[in-house]
């Protein structure tokens, strides 16, 4: 099994986008739904790394989370390493790794 970890920029903004459908909801249950989803992706990335789909980028995967967000990763030997947690909505140009 893969070890999981987050890049700093990735962890920050998936912090913020849970802070951000808190206050926006004014609810934390979209918030709980996205931890759900990205704990179920992170155990299904760790026990296969190759389920994501490749990327432009060459050695970069992603998967879906909710049909708005993605996880971009690559492997390293016995290590995910999640690049960014990306908002399916933004402009892809954007997106740097």
């Amino acid at each position: 099994m893969f070890r999981i970890i987050w890049s700093h920029q990735a962890e920050t903004d998936y912090i913020d986008t849970l802070k951000y459908w808190v206050a926006h909801n004014q609810s934390n249950t979209y918030s709980s739904k996205l931890i759900i989803e990205v704990e179920k992706k992170e155990k299904l990335i760790a026990q296969n790394p190759n389920i994501g789909t490749p990327s432009e980028i060459a050695g970069v995967k992603y998967v879906l989370i909710d049909k708005n967000f993605s996880l971009y990763y690559r492997t390293n030997e016995d290590v995910v390493e999640v690049l960014a947690f990306w908002d399916n909505r933004r402009n892809p140009e954007n997106l740097s790794l």
